[in-house]
């Protein structure tokens, strides 16, 4: 008899979770012995779309909970546990995902090739965008990036190409909690906690799993996709909920306890602690040796590993911008055939933008344009014109001198090379920064916003996403960027212009934007 496998789907509104559950069956060599358990946390009527086809539904388990009534991610997952039924091994996924053929068989295999009686395997799952569009394949390793400031640490990752994968599955001491294979046995030893919220819950289940005696393996071959995108259909757990912020606030003063960061009293944050402690089997301080962390002190292989001070470092990293932009652009990597800039600024994307800017640059009075990363002006050339004064700013020298040249008969229109991140602009009554910030990480993406106030504007349009959350990138990368998230926290926007999907284009007065 072929062993059985228990696959946990925590879902929050994601009409997508039923195609991953049809994929999963789809491609797996023997779908008979997959078992799939979904916490639904979704609103009645207004979710009916997530309930559409059901696949196998013999098969499928399910808790339906209103989505008022749902506590966060682990919370879900801890829920999940509950409808496991004695299956030889646990999968646990994300709601929005896909799988290679086979993806049971790989699993299986590479965890015999583990070396430790007790293996899981982990790592984050490659990136699709639905319904069939895959990224480059490659064996994707999770790293410690910083801790924040409270002391929580957050992951990154590095993929390698899949012909430099290593002939067996290699130890890590990270987990990525959108893919974890074990033998079941592991729910039933190190059950989920359902305290923690959504931040810190991958090195507190790593640390929980180690000093228990597990053991974590990087997969050595490509097994799932994940949608990393920001999925407009629904808003996610922490816009719904009013309470989530102090959910998530109990969490934070868990997870450091747990991780010896600091020791905590309060029965509030310690609820059910026996059960959701670190294990026996190993230390904490073994854990941090293996792994190279230094909880107390925010360290990892002895550097400190707290958010970085821009400023500090500013002509590396100016000089690092510049050629990473410049590489962008000369080398037309946005690959696209009408503007260098990329596909949102060719003309047919930005129809509805060439009206509504215009006429709200009337509404709030705009005879000064500063423009901060304005690209090759593809669509901004007539706007330009109708201004008393259009202050262009880019980063790449050559593209600079480009736009000099073309403009060269446009008394009104003033291009420079500039970088928005070290340098304040020149005052103008607004700043447009359209598809820039977007391509920056996150501290830079802080200083920028500083720089913007410093510049006396009065007003701010900026790209921003209806998503709540945003991500660490590397410079030149993308992520659908929301300002009003963490950890830039801008109120609503008092203007916006929707620009398709999770995109819009925000009005704020720069005097609203927090210090």
């Amino acid at each position: 008899m072929r062993p059985t496998i228990f696959v946990s789907i925590a879902s929050y509104r994601d009409p997508d979770c039923q195609n991953t559950v049809r994929d999963l069956f789809e491609k797996a060599s023997h779908p008979e012995r997959v078992f799939i358990g979904v916490c639904w946390q979704y609103v009645p009527v207004e979710d009916d779309d997530c309930f559409v086809l059901e696949t196998r539904p013999e098969q499928v388990r399910t808790l339906r909970v209103h989505a008022s009534q749902s506590k966060g991610a682990c919370w879900a997952r801890s829920q999940l546990q509950s409808l496991w039924r004695g299956e030889d091994y646990y999968l646990q996924v994300d709601s929005h995902m896909r799988f290679v053929a086979g993806w049971d068989e790989v699993l299986i295999r590479m965890l015999a090739q583990c070396a430790s009686p007790k293996p899981v395997l982990s790592t984050y799952p490659l990136a699709f965008t639905p319904p069939d569009t895959y990224g480059a394949d490659g064996v994707v390793t999770i790293y410690p990036k910083e801790f924040d400031e409270f002391g929580v640490l957050a992951q990154r990752s590095e993929m390698a190409s899949v012909k430099d994968a290593p002939p067996l599955p290699l130890q890590n001491a990270f987990i990525g909690a959108g893919l974890v294979f074990a033998p079941a046995r592991m729910i039933e030893e190190v059950p989920y906690d359902p305290h923690v919220y959504f931040e810190g819950e991958e090195i507190t289940l790593a640390a929980r799993l180690w000093t228990s005696g597990w053991d974590i393996f990087v997969p050595n071959a490509v097994v799932a996709y994940h949608d990393y995108g920001r999925r407009p259909e629904r808003p996610r757990h922490w816009k719904d909920q009013t309470d989530w912020d102090t959910l998530n606030q109990h969490a934070r003063k868990r997870i450091r306890h747990v991780l010896g960061m600091e020791r905590n009293a309060d029965s509030a944050q310690l609820v059910e602690m026996a059960r959701y402690d670190l294990g026996a089997a190993r230390s904490l301080a073994e854990y941090e040796a293996f792994s190279g962390l230094d909880f107390r002190a925010r360290l990892y292989l002895g550097t400190p590993l707290t958010k970085p001070d821009l400023a500090a470092d500013q002509p590396v990293q100016a000089a690092a911008r510049k050629a990473v932009f410049t590489h962008i652009w000369s080398g037309n990597l946005w690959n696209c055939d009408e503007t260098r800039s990329g596909s949102g600024s060719t003309l047919a994307g930005t129809a509805a933008l060439r009206k509504w800017l215009p006429e709200t640059l009337d509404f709030l009075g705009v005879d000064i344009l500063a423009d901060a990363g304005c690209g090759d002006m593809n669509w901004s050339v007539e706007l330009a014109g109708a201004l008393r004064l259009y202050l262009g700013f880019d980063i790449v020298p050559e593209l600079v001198t480009a736009l000099r040249a073309k403009l060269r008969e446009r008394s009104n229109c003033l291009v420079s090379e500039l970088d928005v991140v070290t340098a304040t602009l020149p005052r103008a009554d607004a700043i447009l920064c359209r598809d820039c910030l977007t391509h920056l990480p996150l501290d830079a993406v802080l200083m920028a916003l500083k720089r913007f106030r410093q510049s006396g504007a009065r007003h701010l349009i900026a790209t921003t996403h209806a998503v709540g959350r945003n991500h660490w990138i590397r410079t030149g990368g993308w992520q659908a960027l929301d300002l009003t998230a963490a950890p830039f926290h801008l109120p609503a926007p008092r203007l916006v212009l929707d620009e398709g999907g999770t995109k819009r284009l925000g009005v704020w007065a720069l005097s609203d934007l927090p210090e």
